[in-house]
């Protein structure tokens, strides 16, 4: 992906035109100077700099949600974590895709919630935003399960829309916002390309989610979720919240945001991670065990198709399987805030 980044920080610095299509630059134009950061280094440097950003970004992120969630056996706990989270995470870290990026920041993010550093927690979220849209239904939940936060969001969101027009021209940047609007909507119904979100499983069915169907669809998911944070707030512990919000955002941005491909599930890994963890440790190691075995399957199960029928087949049961487990797994997550629903009114 990193080729794509360099390209737009080319045409930003020469002021030309950055949006291209679907197929190519897809990100808030904040992001070209964000990644410009990396691009005044040496190539190979600039290449293994963004990425070691990211990993260390996950890295420190998991570490502080562990300890949250144990006290006693943390290193057990951070390895195991780390070895269902690291796997589905490789392939994105390998082709620089800016989900890595966004997958830390939400972790880190998670971490500043838990604690109520709402200025730290609103400064991931800021990052998050400008390394990918699709966190802003991360940031909506995040509203809505921790209430505190919403004049810092609005006021740092309000500055990552506004750092282009702080580092270039005004008309330039009206030029690219209203080329991000329309490739943003281009986005949303990519043609006959079918990607690893809820379409992903349709397929299977020969249906498939357009227009404004889709859009529906998305809506009611987006709100129903909204709903459950908002049910949640007093529910459980700082910990259960911060990863139920977390686990709700990383299923929204898989299965109804557009154009998600099977390398985009480092955003989902941590969650399955932590929250197989945290099953294991509060007394349901059956439900730990189907979580572990849900990231194996995502991890070897395009593999062994892609060996036995072709890399085509592995490619396209990942659109299907990836899809199918995060259903799975908000299941689970519906489970649990139900079970707390359930004891706060007995």
């Amino acid at each position: 992906m990193t080729p794509i980044y360099h390209d737009a920080v080319v045409n930003w610095d020469a002021h030309r035109p950055i949006y291209t299509g679907t197929h190519g630059f897809n990100y808030l134009p904040v992001f070209v100077p964000f990644f410009s950061i990396f691009t005044r280094l040496p190539l190979v440097v600039c290449e293994i700099a963004w990425r070691l950003i990211a990993l260390i970004g996950l890295y420190f992120g998991l570490l502080r949600c562990t300890k949250s969630l144990t006290t006693i056996n943390c290193p057990r706990a951070f390895t195991i974590i780390t070895l269902l989270t690291l796997p589905m995470s490789l392939s994105a870290f390998r082709n620089g895709q800016s989900s890595a990026q966004l997958a830390a920041s939400l972790v880190l993010a998670a971490c500043c919630l838990k604690d109520q550093h709402w200025s730290w927690a609103t400064l991931w979220l800021c990052l998050a935003l400008v390394c990918k849209p699709l966190a802003i239904p991360a940031i909506g939940l995040a509203v809505m399960m921790f209430p505190r936060i919403w004049w810092r969001m609005i006021l740092g969101a309000l500055f990552v829309f506004a750092a282009p027009y702080l580092l270039a021209p005004a008309s330039y940047a009206n030029g690219l916002y209203v080329s991000f609007v329309g490739n943003i909507i281009d986005c949303f119904d990519p043609g006959s390309r079918t990607f690893a979100d809820l379409n992903g499983v349709l397929m299977v069915l020969d249906l498939k989610l357009t227009g404004m169907t889709s859009l529906t669809v998305r809506i009611a998911a987006g709100g129903a979720m909204a709903i459950g944070c908002l049910l949640a707030r007093n529910y459980g512990s700082d910990m259960w919240r911060t990863m139920l919000w977390l686990g709700l955002s990383a299923g929204y941005i898989m299965l109804f945001t557009p154009m998600n491909e099977a390398n985009s599930y480092v955003i989902l890994a941590p969650s399955l991670g932590l929250w197989a963890w945290w099953h294991f440790e509060n007394g349901s190691p059956w439900t730990a065990k189907f979580i572990g075995l849900m990231c194996g399957l995502m991890v070897f199960l395009p593999d062994i198709v892609a060996l036995v029928l072709g890399q085509l087949y592995g490619n396209e049961f990942a659109k299907f399987l990836y899809p199918l487990i995060t259903l799975i797994f908000l299941g689970i997550l519906l489970q649990q805030l139900n079970s707390k629903s359930t004891e706060i009114a007995l």
